[in-house]
């Protein structure tokens, strides 16, 4: 028979978990979520001290009594199986509570909570040999590329929970080496800053100093690009000295067969032109000043170069 304490016992700590599912796992198990599922039941049911029966190590007792007397061994039901069982039975209503309908398929047919643990993990965290190979592949070569350090050091975490899940450990010197080696050229002076370092660095440490490292990699990014736009700053230049030369000479379109007399008139004539422009346009008392001569200047300076060509 089952007395009023062990009664009290089970009504305890099982059945009063049910209704607090909703606030204690905020998920649903479906193909996705295995890992932050399994995450928060197992603190559900560590907290309340019934993560044994789903794990094997609270056992199963003898479901019947065996006693002998001067007639022989007589048998009878073991009180300790019946609450052990009202307990398992109570566990297993608190996992399918946490159950999407595709997850619900894999709880028909189970025997206990241990059972049906196993088969969720079966059915939702299948990983073959070649499926962990890959899984590892995927974390060696695994490159920062354009994510940010946060999001970069994330996606190394997660590799590695999904690893450890199926049994594949990494300790925290492989995970800081795999890091490293997935960073870009802009941080090997930090690379070689923390491959020297006589101590290991841990996990939290070298999240923290990458971040910095980002920082710094991100200003001296953007150092460069302020220099060149102050290089490229230029006082503008005048171009239209060379156009109003051009303008202002044209090709002699005399007759060819008039005689020498009219070609030396005809060059005579276009010389004191090139004079009298040069000396009305001249600034004798001009200054050059800091800058240099001015485009008029320089315009000056080069018709009284041609005056003297010509």
């Amino acid at each position: 028979m089952v007395t009023a304490s062990q009664l009290q016992l089970l009504q305890s700590p099982i059945t009063a978990l049910i209704s607090s599912i909703p606030t204690s796992v905020n998920v649903k198990l479906d193909d996705s979520n295995y890992l932050n599922w399994n995450f928060q039941m197992q603190l559900l049911l560590e907290s309340n001290g019934i993560m044994g029966y789903v794990d094997g190590s609270t056992h199963c007792p003898s479901q019947l009594n065996s006693t002998s007397c001067e007639s022989g061994i007589t048998s009878s039901q073991n009180d300790e199986f019946i609450v052990w069982k009202m307990h398992d039975r109570a566990i297993m209503q608190l996992i399918i509570a946490t159950l999407s309908p595709i997850a619900m398929s894999c709880a028909i047919g189970s025997t206990s909570s241990k059972d049906l643990w196993n088969r969720l993990k079966e059915q939702f965290l299948t990983v073959s040999r070649t499926s962990i190979f890959q899984m590892k592949s995927n974390l060696q070569t695994i490159k920062k590329g354009a994510d940010s350090v946060s999001q970069y050091l994330h996606r190394i975490k997660e590799a590695r929970d999904y690893l450890s899940a199926a049994s594949v450990y990494f300790v925290d010197e492989d995970i800081v080496i795999l890091a490293l080696n997935g960073l870009p050229t802009e941080y090997n002076t930090f690379r070689c800053v923390i491959r020297g370092r006589e101590s290991v660095i841990s996990l939290h440490e070298f999240h923290s100093q990458l971040l910095a490292e980002e920082v710094i990699v991100e200003a001296s990014a953007h150092s460069p690009l302020l220099t060149a736009m102050a290089a490229t700053t230029r006082f503008p230049v005048n171009h239209s000295s060379s156009s109003t030369i051009n303008r202002g000479f044209k090709p002699y379109s005399g007759n060819r067969n008039t005689g020498r007399g009219r070609f030396n008139q005809g060059n005579r004539h276009f010389h004191s032109r090139l004079v009298f422009s040069s000396m009305t346009h001249e600034r004798p008392h001009s200054n050059p000043g800091v800058l240099g001569p001015s485009p008029n200047q320089q315009f000056h300076s080069h018709s009284a170069s041609m005056m003297h060509i010509c």
